[in-house]
């Protein structure tokens, strides 16, 4: 019986260099790609995050814009009380006298009068929570200013008349529909990112800013339903 005498060869220290390095390559590689690929996933859920707020707080204006001068009884005033550039308030009838509440406080439920009851609803932008951005800011009646949409850096507020002009400010009768210009910023800076865009509402230009936020604007137009329908 032979035995052989060859001792078996591994790997060479040159081989295994060249092992670890083309792993770490990969390595390298794989881990850039999965950063990006993550860094992309999450720029886009804030895009998103800020877009649905954007929308949402042009559907809450609407809304709102619309209820303007409802008054089915033609029993109030009520109608649009202040239209400026930056500010917007309006008010509109409640219909109380079937809702199960003391809407006018005197401790009866239900009274034909209630249904004579205005609401008022007023929009204005200002630093809601003190963070040093502006935010869409809504009060209901003689309450408080509330948060409706953070981080807004522009609003504003054009109307289309019935003589077919737009102004900022006008005799509130005159106007026949509302239009709106919200500009939003990303609630966190963006590293590296670059926006030397200018957005134009109707009377301003917002930009370029540079500082990292990524922005959109929004516009729209709402027509006033309940305005006019007496053949003013």
């Amino acid at each position: 019986m032979r035995f052989s005498t060859d001792t078996p060869q591994g790997f060479t220290i040159l081989e295994l260099i060249i092992a670890l390095f083309l792993g770490g390559l990969v390595t390298t590689a794989g881990y850039a790609f999965y950063t990006s690929q993550y860094q992309t996933k999450i720029e886009q859920e804030r895009v998103a995050v800020m877009q649905q707020n954007l929308r949402s707080a042009m559907v809450l204006l609407s809304k709102d814009i619309r209820r303007a001068g409802y008054d089915p009884q033609e029993a109030t005033a009520a109608g649009i009380t202040l239209a400026k550039q930056d500010q917007f308030s309006l008010s509109y009838s409640i219909e109380g006298e079937d809702n199960g509440l003391d809407d006018d406080g005197d401790n009866a439920i239900d009274e034909k009068d209630e249904a004579q009851l205005v609401n008022a609803i007023s929009y204005i932008l200002e630093d809601g929570n003190s963070d040093g951005t502006t935010d869409l800011l809504r009060k209901i009646g003689t309450g408080s200013y509330v948060i409706a949409a953070e981080n807004i850096d522009g609003l504003e507020f054009r109307y289309k008349l019935k003589s077919s002009s737009t102004s900022s400010t006008t005799k509130y009768d005159d106007i026949l529909a509302v239009e709106v210009a919200l500009l939003i910023k990303s609630p966190r800076k963006d590293r590296g990112f670059k926006n030397t865009k200018e957005y134009k509402g109707f009377f301003k230009t917002w930009g370029p800013y540079n500082d990292e936020f990524k922005r959109r604007l929004l516009k729209g137009t709402i027509q006033c339903r309940n305005l006019n329908l007496q053949g003013g």
